[in-house]
């Protein structure tokens, strides 16, 4: 084995995830207001009596659908779940250990939260539930770029945030930044990725900006309001991002996630490796066993599906071939790591090597991807052109590899 693979392999032998564990994913899907470029299930918060019935709901779900999971990790997301009051942030979490005995099983919990509602009650109130990470969406500190973000939090509430995390007894904190906002004053953001990084946090999220269908900040660009960065431009400030992040111990280990040496997050990485997730929550999904499952999306119609017992959800049982490209879509995002062909195999029963010769032969030859013993990953010059790769691995037809259903 050559010696990049041999580091490819340790590095993923190195986590100590199991390959047949399951992680949960608890969905809480309100927020104070809705952001201009999301796309995630989320929901602005008219009522507060709905974040109890939401929690009551999703300790419903729980015991219907991962009593005695024993996750090997476990994400609460959203939304926004550091909304929850502090005396139902421990209900929840006494709720969940209670049905699947994650504080015993579980190798990393992760709280997310936003600044303006991350205090120290909720952050302890977190830390005493058994969540041993926190990961702080801060986007910017930037004041404009906040308010066209639609973020109603400001850059010191960011930094106290932080601090509140660390105080609370978090030695696990993620902090989300986002970069290539149209017309960004590229020294402004470097500035900000200075200061971050100079919080010493275990692990930042440095996402592109990325226009989604249907969202406000998506019309906007359509209609000639404002206008995309500079793709070169775009490129300058993820190539640098990360340069300096490599600097600070900050590796790049995904396409838009870094990490202290072990501070790799353990959720992302089950999903990246296409291993087992139970979802609960209005519009979570699940992937288990072969079989795709997604909740009712509206949140009040997901409860009353709860409350009823009569759980409603779209399923999906994708093809063999379907499955695989998911396990490339998802596993070359790892720029250490990539996939693994014995993974790929286990999971679909089918050889990338076989069913796609002529593609990977063709994506080998343009250097666009590499071949180290068991992994197969994308170059940097692949990563930067991830969409049009994965574009001549995507099935023809593939969707005709689906059985749909409701329940």
């Amino acid at each position: 084995m050559a010696k990049n693979a041999a580091h490819s392999a340790a590095a993923a032998d190195a986590t100590p995830l199991s390959e047949n564990g399951t992680s949960l994913y608890v969905h809480v899907p309100f927020c104070v207001s809705k952001c201009s470029y999301c796309d995630f299930n989320s929901w602005e918060l008219h009522d507060g009596g709905a974040l109890e019935r939401t929690v009551d709901a999703l300790l419903a779900e729980t015991r219907i659908r991962a009593k005695g999971l024993r996750p090997q990790t476990v994400f609460l997301g959203g939304g926004t779940p550091s909304l929850l009051p502090p005396n139902l942030v421990g209900k929840l979490l006494d709720g969940l250990h209670d049905a699947t005995d994650f504080r015993n099983s579980s190798l990393e919990t992760t709280l997310e939260a936003n600044p303006e509602s991350f205090d120290f009650e909720t952050a302890r109130a977190a830390f005493g539930g058994g969540v041993t990470r926190a990961s702080i969406g801060v986007q910017s500190l930037r004041p404009d770029v906040l308010r066209a973000y639609d973020r109603v939090h400001t850059a010191s509430a960011a930094r106290q945030a932080f601090f509140t995390a660390r105080k609370a007894g978090f030695q696990r904190i993620n902090v989300d930044l986002i970069y290539s906002f149209p017309g960004q004053n590229s020294e402004e953001w470097f500035e900000d990725l200075e200061e971050v990084m100079a919080w010493e946090p275990e692990h930042l999220s440095c996402y592109e900006l990325s226009y989604e269908p249907g969202t406000p900040l998506t019309k906007a660009k359509d209609s000639g309001l404002i206008k995309a960065e500079n793709r070169d431009v775009a490129l300058q400030l993820f190539n640098e991002t990360r340069a300096r992040c490599e600097s600070r111990g900050l590796s790049a280990y995904e396409v838009s996630n870094f990490a202290m040496p072990g501070e790799e997050c353990l959720h992302n990485l089950a999903g990246w490796r296409s291993l087992d997730c139970v979802g609960v929550g209005a519009g979570a999904v699940t992937w288990q066993g072969g079989v795709r499952r997604k909740n009712l999306a509206k949140p009040e119609d997901w409860i009353r599906s709860v409350e009823s017992g009569a759980e409603q959800a779209h399923v999906e049982r994708p093809g063999a071939t379907t499955r695989m490209f998911d396990c490339f879509l998802m596993g070359l995002r790892l720029c250490k790591e990539g996939v693994s062909i014995s993974r790929v195999f286990q999971q679909t029963g089918l050889h990338p090597k076989e069913v796609w010769a002529k593609e990977l032969e063709s994506l080998f030859g343009e250097s666009l991807l590499l071949e180290e013993g068991d992994f197969i990953r994308a170059t940097p010059r692949g990563l930067r052109i991830l969409d049009s790769v994965l574009g001549q691995l995507l099935p023809a037809g593939s969707g005709g590899e689906f059985t749909s259903e409701q329940v």
